[in-house]
């Protein structure tokens, strides 16, 4: 091999494998700024605390093997399981359980020792939808 081959192969990165890696950078930043939340956004705070709470129930039904029953007060916009109480975003406006719709003032759902939970849907004053998955038994707004 001559010199020149040599130092023209030594000179860095071509420009396809430059493009190659701003793409795979690009991906990776596109893929960890929206997990960031930098805002704080409070409605995913509560909605968090809500889920850690019904996380917890879950737990303990899958380890004691027993049937845990949460409630969900309409008018105050709470989630209670046992002492814990945690807050909804806004108060419940109307909701589904097990596609039947809700009357009253809340509604109590199970988490069943197998890990899943009765289907739950709420509508929030401020027009939010908030939708109880029963297989990953967590809240989701949609």
């Amino acid at each position: 091999m001559s010199k020149q081959t040599v130092r023209s192969r030594c000179r860095g990165l071509t420009f396809i494998e430059l493009l190659i890696v701003l793409v795979i950078v690009g991906m990776g930043w596109f893929t960890l700024v929206p997990n960031l939340d930098l805002a704080g956004d409070k409605e995913a705070d509560d909605i968090s605390l809500v889920n850690a709470l019904i996380y917890e129930g879950r737990a303990v039904a899958v380890s004691t093997d027993t049937r845990q029953t949460i409630y969900i007060g309409f008018e105050k916009g709470v989630v209670e399981w046992g002492d814990e109480v945690a807050t909804l975003p806004a108060s419940v406006s109307s909701g589904h359980y097990n596609e039947e719709p809700i009357d009253g003032d809340g509604v109590n759902f199970a988490i069943y020792p197998e890990g899943f939970s009765d289907e739950v849907r709420l509508v929030l004053s401020d027009g939010m939808t908030l939708v109880l998955d029963p297989l990953s038994v967590r809240f989701e707004g949609m």
